[in-house]
């Protein structure tokens, strides 16, 4: 029996003496974390130490149950921006939006292995990443974005398995490629390495991050094809590649990319055709190609996108006409075909787009009338015809459209009036209808459309007298009716256009003199 006693008391010292050596440990392990984070403090910059004035080292005063919860250090609870765990160890450190100014040279990123989040963003710290980064092997969250690093991304970052997020945006890392070590953090949902001066091809390693849904690499100047293995993240939402030095073809793998709603490659040197396959992205809601070297036809298949919200196709050489099914996108607010060379007539199902607000079709070759189905687009706040081969009257209904601020009709060869209501809501800014066969008199409406700041009406055969169809217009900056048939005397309206900067009507049988005022 006093064998058994023993025994049990024997247990429980035993027992004590381990929990006060694992508390007496961890203790020992949360003050070499503090202390490391004073000395990269005192690394920095004298107003950044003064930000982070809370940051001093003494004990939280002991109670009398502090074995039985652990022994508290003052950085757990009393320090800005540091949490900790149960243990007692630092788990997350999130200094953000502070202006800190320093390197992470003192940084001692050995002292944190319990670190799961760890946030630097948006400050004014420099110099290289350490490839000491690589210690933190319990990270998950890493933003270090919006700060003044340069060098290169450490391939020890591949050795962060746990990382979910990984931000390191808008720094100065240069002659650089994105270490293709980064495709084995088969736990990364976010990637955002954009507005830096990466150079090099993409890894095709990105390609087994299975779980990314984000993924942003635009602005830098990456360059190369675009890997085919990217076809492979299946969960990614967002695909951001644009502003960059890409070259080769769309990968036709891309249409295995379900889930995808926003897609941009603008802005890089990508050629050839655009992947019929691409039609069945049926998630997309933004899809942006302009600004490349495409060349062929529009697939009829991107009218399978019908949620697509923003289409943008501009400054490539695409050929052909527009196909109907484009009609069939009826969520579409922003339409951009211009800058191509594109032919044949503007399809009617155009007009099925209630809710654009955008379209700009200029600069191709199209040829025809515009549709009388166009009259639905009474959202439209932008409307660009300009430089094509279009013919015909201009619809009345587009005299209509309340929201319209911009209307480019001009290098055509329109004929007829202008629509007798135009500017009728009065929110007209810019009016271009110059070198086309349009005649007649001046609407009405456009003498009383004082919201024009650009008024361009040459080449013309318009008619009347110049102090009777014009009025005064305040935020006026060009005025030109040049080579029309108008006549009569320069007015003292035009004196009350203070912020004209162009004003041109040679061609025409105007007399009188310029107002002083418009001289000087």
């Amino acid at each position: 029996m006093a064998f058994s006693s023993l025994n049990k008391l024997s247990s429980v010292f035993f027992s004590l003496f381990v929990l006060l050596h694992f508390q007496l440990n961890v203790a020992f392990n949360s003050t070499q974390e503090a202390q490391a984070l004073l000395k990269w403090k005192a690394s920095l910059q004298t107003q950044s130490q003064s930000i982070l004035s809370s940051w001093t080292l003494y004990p939280v005063n002991a109670t009398n149950n502090s074995t039985q919860h652990g022994i508290k250090l003052a950085h757990c609870t009393n320090w800005f921006g540091v949490s900790c765990d149960r243990a007692g160890s630092i788990h997350r450190l999130n200094l953000s939006v502070l202006g800190l100014k320093g390197t992470l040279d003192r940084f001692s990123f050995l002292s944190f292995p319990h670190l799961a989040y760890l946030d630097l963003s948006i400050n004014e710290l420099f110099g290289v990443i350490s490839s000491q980064i690589g210690n933190l092997s319990k990270l998950k969250y890493l933003d270090l974005s919006t700060n003044q690093f340069f060098g290169k991304i450490p391939t020890e970052i591949g050795l962060l398995t746990h990382l979910e997020t990984l931000h390191v945006f808008e720094n100065q890392l240069n002659a650089s490629s994105i270490p293709k070590e980064i495709g084995q953090l088969n736990s990364l949902s976010e990637l955002a390495l954009y507005s830096n001066h990466l150079e090099g091809s993409i890894p095709a390693s990105l390609g087994n991050l299975s779980k990314l849904s984000w993924l942003a690499l635009y602005n830098n100047s990456l360059s190369g094809v675009i890997p085919p293995e990217m076809g492979n993240l299946s969960n990614l939402l967002e695909l951001y590649i644009d502003t960059n030095n890409l070259t080769g073809s769309i990968p036709t793998s891309f249409s295995k990319l379900r889930k995808l709603t926003v897609l941009y490659m603008f802005s890089n040197q990508l050629s050839g055709s655009i992947p019929q396959e691409l039609g069945n992205l049926e998630s997309l809601t933004n899809f942006s190609l302009h600004n490349n070297s495409l060349s062929g036809s529009i697939p009829a298949s991107l009218g399978g996108l019908k949620n697509l919200s923003i289409l943008h196709l501009y400054s490539n050489t695409l050929s052909g006409s527009i196909p109907i099914e484009i009609g069939n996108l009826n969520k579409l607010i922003d339409l951009d075909l211009s800058r191509n060379i594109l032919n044949g007539s503007i399809p009617i199902e155009i007009g099925n787009l209630n809710k654009l607000i955008d379209l700009d079709l200029s600069r191709n070759i199209l040829n025809g009338s515009i549709p009388d189905s166009f009259k639905n687009l009474s959202e439209l706040e932008f409307l660009s015809f300009y430089k094509n081969n279009l013919s015909g009257t201009i619809p009345q209904e587009i005299g209509n459209f309340t929201n319209l601020s911009r209307l480019h009709l001009d290098t055509n060869h329109f004929t007829g009036p202008l629509p007798h209501n135009i500017c009728a809501s009065g929110s007209l800014e810019r009016f271009s209808v110059s070198d086309n066969n349009f005649f007649g008199p001046i609407p009405k409406g456009l003498r009383n459309c004082t919201s024009l700041r650009r008024l361009s009406m040459q080449g013309n055969q318009f008619v009347g007298n110049i102090s009777e169809v014009f009025g005064t217009y305040p935020n006026l900056e060009l005025f030109d009716i040049s080579h029309n048939e108008f006549y009569g005397e320069i007015t003292s309206n035009l004196v009350k256009c203070s912020n004209l900067i162009s004003l041109k009507m040679a061609g025409n049988n105007i007399g009188g003199s310029i107002p002083f005022e418009l001289e000087t």
